[in-house]
């Protein structure tokens, strides 16, 4: 039986025919370490994995092609360096072994360039002068300036194809020098290049031009939009459909994303966070498909391979393209082909990712890539080498069946151990249950399903209803104890905190308890503006309490943006600097830092002050393997309350580093 017929049917971009609709998007992690600048044995690894998924196309992102006047962050990597091209061509023949296209994204910076990652002699060139974001002198381009970047354009292009790239991807959206021109929200030029969309179209049209007179007919260029800039004053659908017909007799596709980095808002819909749908961005796509003859690939949360089939059995888009997903799990396309969608583990679109190595521009970018789900990521070198040497077969047993706890069986497994996981309730990971109550977590509610659909498909033997005592540790003799039995509530000494009004978060889903239409919210980090989130798209009253000064302050980049926009548009209360001092039947008594009280009238009162370790059970554990000579490693929240990365990633490597 063929599954998703759609998705693995081939497909042709210029003279190349893909083997299927997949295509991994653009993705900046060039640099690491004393390599910046270039593709380092790391980004090799990382590419090489996700061509071995089974994606048709993989593009690498970001590349510069003029470094005098081109460069937003310092690892980007450039086209003008031929220092470039022998990391280059090691990355693209190591994606080849696995039946991939490559193509490579070409940008410049435009009016975005950091004066700080520009040479001695570097300037900021853009359609019309200005001052950019970072205080810097923006020149207007001449004609002559324009030819040379177009000229730039072209032999960048030309050195990918050198190096043995099959394609090339012009990016002429987000806010880049192209849609800087296209865009009137920065050509503010009264010459022939500036004015009517024509006239706006003239230098992209230029560059387009020159890299085909360079690289030839044979050679594909796709074309990256934005449908929309999603900002007022922007470039809107309906002129984006007419400029993409403008130019479909110069290439090859299309790739349609949204937004642009002239508004860093737009940023939250660049990279859809949990509070959007799957495939958010796809009705630009579809209105470019409308108005243009060659292949049109969708972009935006797209993760779910019936989804993505209906997309295409639709005719809204030619192709799909992913990419944080494909950091989740790069081995999507196979196990979808395979007709094993269940164990494709989900992105949580927790955009950990992102801040960490995608999006350079935010603060202290570290160029690695992690990943909540896939803690493989970020060690693809480590783990192939320690998969080379033979390893001592140990016996396993697992105390708790939560993400920690599945990922340890998994890492284990995988090194060849014997596995025993016990779990003291009914169901496996019972401590991800708020996803099936809050609608935006409906991601996280799809990963846990995959993981519980791996460990249950693996050699690992399941114990429900058990919990892992002394005496079961001295029945099984094991070689090693992994702890994952979780946390509890952190119960903060307020007065009235035992009141029959008051719910715990932490604990509030696992238990069934369902808040009154009136709650106040203790506690203003992550997990408690998200709860408040849910209940006020359930058309309930919430108030927030927080004591510092920030909410979800260790919210990651983009998923901070996302939670400030929602607080704002459900009106939801936010009461910083308070702390809750009193707790009755009447609601929550909170005082502000010069000590003044208000009594703030509720039902139900929630407690988000997040969770502990659960030390004396993971304690009674721990005593027991050092009396009898068993090794013990704790791991997720027992051993550190923190987010789903941590669970996952100290999990998988207590089991297979056993």
């Amino acid at each position: 039986m063929k599954h998703y017929p759609h998705l693995f049917s081939p497909v042709k971009i210029g003279p190349l025919t893909l083997k299927n609709r997949i295509c991994v998007s653009p993705m900046t992690i060039t640099g690491r370490g004393e390599e910046k600048g270039y593709f380092a044995q790391d980004n090799i690894d990382f590419y090489t994995t996700l061509a071995r998924g089974g994606a048709a196309l993989l593009t690498i992102g970001e590349t510069g092609v003029h470094s005098r006047t081109d460069a937003c962050h310092p690892r980007m990597a450039h086209l003008d360096d031929p220092g470039l091209l022998p990391s280059l061509t090691r990355l693209v023949d190591s994606v080849h072994q696995y039946d991939t296209f490559v193509s490579i994204e070409l940008v410049h910076s435009g009016r975005r360039a950091h004066p700080a990652y520009l040479p001695e002699d570097g300037e900021v060139w853009g359609p019309s002068p200005s001052v950019n974001h970072y205080g810097a002198e923006v020149k207007e381009m001449t004609e002559d300036m324009m030819n040379e970047i177009a000229d730039a354009y072209a032999e960048a292009a030309f050195m990918a194809k050198f190096a043995g790239v099959d394609m090339v991807m012009v990016h002429g959206g987000h806010g880049w020098l192209l849609d800087q021109f296209l865009s009137p929200l920065n050509n503010k030029r009264t010459d022939k290049y500036g004015g009517s969309l024509e006239n706006r179209a003239r230098f992209p049209i230029m560059v387009l031009d020159r890299v085909r007179e360079r690289c030839g007919r044979n050679f594909p260029i796709e074309y990256r939009i934005s449908g929309s800039e999603l900002i007022e004053g922007g470039l809107e659908e309906e002129e984006m459909a007419v400029f993409a017909h403008m130019i479909e007799d110069k290439v090859d596709s299309f790739h349609v994303s949204v937004g642009s980095f002239h508004d860093p808002a737009t940023m939250v819909r660049m990279f859809p966070g949990p509070f959007f749908p799957n495939g958010v961005n796809i009705p630009y796509a579809a209105v470019i498909k409308k108005a243009v003859s060659v292949p049109v690939t969708g972009i935006g949360g797209l993760s779910d391979p019936e989804y993505m089939e209906k997309l295409l059995e639709e005719g809204q888009v030619d192709m799909v393209a992913m990419g944080r997903q494909m950091i989740a799990d790069p081995f999507l396309p196979k196990k979808a082909m395979k007709g094993k969608s269940c164990e494709i583990a989900h992105c949580i679109r927790c955009m950990r990712c992102n801040s960490g190595a995608l999006i350079p521009y935010v603060p202290y970018p570290n160029g690695v890539v992690y990943c909540s789900v896939n803690p493989v990521m970020g060690r693809l070198r480590e783990i192939a080498r320690e998969n080379s040497f033979e390893n001592e077969k140990k016996k396993i047993l697992i105390a708790g069946g939560g993400p920690a706890g599945m990922q340890a069986a998994l890492g284990g497994l995988e090194r060849g151990h014997s596995v025993v996981l016990c779990e003291s309730s009914d169901s496996l990971g019972k401590t991800l249950s708020y996803s099936e109550h809050i609608e935006f977590k409906y991601d996280i509610r799809m990963f846990r399903d995959s993981l519980i659909s791996r460990v249950q498909n693996s050699q690992a033997e399941i114990r429900m209803n058990t919990a892992v005592t002394p005496e079961l540790i001295r029945e099984l003799e094991p070689d090693l104890v992994i702890s994952a039995v979780g946390g509890e509530p952190f119960i903060p000494p307020i007065e009235g905190i035992d009141h029959g009004n008051v719910i715990f978060a932490a604990s509030m889903h696992k238990l069934g308890a369902v808040p009154g239409n009136n709650t106040v919210i203790i506690g203003g980090g992550l997990m408690g503006c998200e709860e408040a989130i849910a209940l006020a798209q359930d058309g309930k009253n919430v108030t927030i309490v927080e004591m510092t000064d920030v909410i979800a302050g260790e919210a990651d980049g983009g998923l901070k943006q996302m939670i400030d926009e929602k607080i704002a548009l459900y009106r939801i209360p936010v009461l910083t600097g308070h702390s809750c001092v009193r707790i009755t039947d009447e609601g929550a008594a909170v005082k502000n830092k010069d000590g003044e009280e208000t009594m703030l009238k509720a039902d139900t009162v929630l407690i988000a002050a997040g969770v502990r370790p659960k030390d004396m059970e993971t304690n009674r554990l721990r005593e027991t393997c050092y009396d009898l000579g068993i090794e013990f490693i704790a791991v997720g929240d027992c051993r550190k309350t923190g987010r789903i990365r941590e669970a996952t990633s100290s999990g998988y490597f207590a089991g297979r580093n056993a």
